[in-house]
């Protein structure tokens, strides 16, 4: 695992400085999936530097100039035929179909209609890709993400004048912390940003992480204060692993109906499911003048937050939703298939408790004509055993 701490800033080539302080033979390890991207002619050039005192790697890729940048498509097709292994090519493909998406909210296009300018030059592709394989190359797997500066002032692009952090970086860095003011000028780019939506996930709220540091690398930017830190660690096991827990954070949302027909909260709560919300619940409620109401709770996967509050909002009477991301502490998952006497069961395991598949229960019983709670009862009997 990866924890980046992007204290002076956070840009491609910086990421992929800081790999390079990791991992010395990296440049060579990246000629030929580079190249099978089918760019043109471009050079890696890296050597050691300073910033902030600090002994760091520079990484920089010249390529020639371009007038014509890319559309998405163009980029992952690009991606899709290369050589990266498959888990760096899935990554860089995400990390470019998140920032059309953000590009696409900023400027509210449709996401094919995206035309890619500075990110979609070849030096931001290859700063992508390697990055991508540098990250998969060690064996990290996610980037655990400190606090970012924000920035401050404008910045000069394709489009004119930009606040900083850019308008696309905002969406980009949704759920991460971002230090509104910390550092002069642009200090988190389009590129690094969409790497960390693709490979990163903020340090959640009473996250408290033991570790064994093993390796640390800094790359630097182009400015004199420019670093960010890559440290590769191994994780201490804590007491919530101990006890088969996970942490993690959820956006509780939260809206309460009165003018809703009953029939249409089951379809309600269909469509937020599948937008990839956790849970939906409804509870009676008595609202003002005495008028009977229901009170909706999603609980949605950050990630997910945008398209929750869009459907609540287009299929139901809601005006509004109160939004609050909370931690959450849960017993870790894990699935089985358990053999039985009436065929295949489909086991949840949460921590030590065993939770058969319902529809596996209820297809024995139709069959058997055996009580549910007695099949429910065999089953959870014999994956204990089984363990």
């Amino acid at each position: 695992m990866g924890l980046l701490d992007p204290f002076g800033g956070l840009a491609g080539d910086m990421l992929l400085g800081a790999l390079i302080d990791l991992d010395p033979e990296l440049p060579d390890a990246l000629e030929q999936p580079l190249s099978s991207l089918g760019l043109p002619d471009w050079r890696l050039d890296h050597q050691p530097t300073t910033r902030r005192a600090i002994g760091c790697s520079k990484a920089t890729f010249t390529v020639p100039d371009e007038v014509d940048h890319r559309h998405l498509p163009e980029i992952r097709e690009r991606i899709a035929g290369s050589t990266l292994p498959a888990h760096a090519k899935q990554k860089a493909d995400r990390a470019f179909v998140c920032l059309a998406e953000a590009e696409a909210r900023v400027h509210r296009i449709p996401i094919d209609h995206v035309h890619f300018h500075e990110v979609g030059a070849a030096d931001a592709i290859l700063d992508i890709c390697a990055v991508s394989f540098g990250l998969d190359r060690l064996g990290i797997d996610e980037l655990i993400c400190g606090p970012l500066p924000g920035g401050s002032g404008t910045i000069r692009c394709e489009h004119g004048d930009m606040p900083c952090p850019a308008p696309a970086v905002v969406h980009l860095l949704e759920d991460f912390v971002v230090l509104a003011g910390v550092g002069e000028g642009e200090m988190v780019t389009p590129t690094g940003a969409a790497l960390l939506r693709a490979w990163g996930r903020p340090l959640r709220a009473g996250e408290q992480l033991g570790y064994h540091s093993e390796r640390v690398g800094y790359g630097a930017g182009t400015r004199a204060s420019s670093i960010v830190r890559i440290n590769l660690v191994r994780l201490q096991a804590q007491p919530d692993q101990q006890l088969s827990l996970e942490r993690d954070e959820v956006w509780v949302l939260e809206t309460h109906l009165d003018d809703e027909s009953p029939e249409l909260l089951g379809w309600l709560s269909e469509q937020l499911f599948a937008v990839g919300a956790v849970d939906v619940a409804f509870a009676p409620v008595t609202m003002k003048k005495g008028r009977p109401g229901v009170a909706l709770t999603v609980l949605v996967p950050p990630a997910r937050r945008t398209e929750a509050v869009a459907t609540i909002l287009r299929e139901s009477t809601a005006l509004g939703v109160r939004e609050q991301l909370v931690a959450r502490s849960k017993l870790r998952r894990s699935l089985e298939l358990v053999t039985t006497p009436w065929g295949p069961v489909q086991i949840k395991w949460a921590g030590d408790r065993p939770r058969p598949e319902y529809e596996d229960l209820a297809r024995i019983a139709r069959e058997q004509r055996i009580p549910l709670h007695e099949v429910a009862e065999a089953v959870i009997a014999l994956a204990r055993k089984g363990k």
